[in-house]
């Protein structure tokens, strides 16, 4: 008995691991960004063409990473405040 609550535990202790591995990082849609995050791109970002929105969650914290076809990417924090632009030559 004792070793079955074991092997139960270990399994659901995988489960619960692989379940939060999958949600670290996500492709999303503008509209799914921080509303800050939206009004920035609207007012800084022209013309330019989002590839793809990027969630990412480590150590408790969720980012915002945004690639544009003019090579800009953008990071944003979790309220949508911009802290990282870079620039791909």
């Amino acid at each position: 008995m004792k070793k079955t609550c074991q092997l139960l535990a270990l399994i659901a202790i995988l489960f619960l691991a692989a379940g939060c591995e999958l949600d670290r990082k996500k492709i999303l849609t503008v509209e799914q960004l921080p509303e800050a995050a939206q009004t920035y791109i609207k007012e800084n970002m022209g013309d330019a063409k989002v590839l793809y929105v990027k969630k990412e969650k480590k150590n408790f914290k969720t980012r915002y990473e945004v690639k544009f076809d003019n090579q800009m990417e953008l990071e944003f924090d979790s309220n949508g405040e911009i802290y990282d632009i870079d620039v791909d030559n």
